[in-house]
């Protein structure tokens, strides 16, 4: 009762760095994106929001006091809930099915940020590429739409270093670039670069 509903366009700020936390948030409808970006320009993906999921950086921030980390962008028109921050509070003292459901969230999340933690800095970016290449692709078969620039994002590198390993794969036959547009037409080179295959 006590929740305030927001629509949100596309491209639209949810909130950014810096900024109060005042409310815990719930998304009802679209997806949303929570990133740093760094002094550089260089923007990182944390995590994604959808339908039903909520953003553990607002109950983080909440609990903890402090201001947002990260921003947060609607990637598609999104309308979510805000849950002010003392109903939300009095809501996690009282209601051990809401507890349990904020901290489900919240592990979920944490699990992912610890995956994407290991990759940054523990795997080679062409592995990483592959990867991510493989998954998106659904092994190949499906093309996939997405500039350099919004690639770097997702990997959390420089739009120079993909275009680079990117030339390199395109050269060896393992991809094919069209404008925004990637092909897998090597799975299996792919594959075994990305479970850490030296040949």
């Amino acid at each position: 009762a006590s929740a305030r509903f927001e629509r949100l366009s596309q491209d639209a700020y949810l909130f950014h760095a810096g900024d109060k936390c005042n409310h815990y948030v719930l998304v009802v409808d679209g997806r949303l994106r929570v990133s740093r970006v760094s002094g550089t320009g260089r923007e990182i993906v944390l995590y994604r929001m959808t339908k039903g999921q909520t953003c553990p950086l607002s109950a983080s921030v909440l609990f903890s006091g402090g201001r947002y980390l990260a921003n947060a962008i609607a990637e598609t028109d999104a309308h979510v809930a805000m849950i002010p921050a003392k109903q939300f509070k009095q809501a996690f003292a009282q209601s051990a099915a809401f507890q349990q459901f904020v901290c489900a969230q919240y592990g979920a999340r944490f699990c992912e940020l610890v995956m994407l933690l290991d990759q940054v800095a523990f795997r080679r970016i062409d592995t990483r590429l592959a990867q991510w290449l493989l998954v998106n692709g659904n092994g190949g078969f499906v093309p996939i739409n997405i500039s350099q620039n919004e690639l770097a994002r997702e990997l959390g590198t420089a739009r120079e270093v993909v275009s680079r390993q990117l030339k390199a794969f395109v050269h060896r036959g393992w991809v094919r670039i069209r404008r925004r547009q990637i092909q897998v037409t090597d799975q299996q080179a792919l594959t075994q670069l990305a479970a850490g295959w030296r040949g």
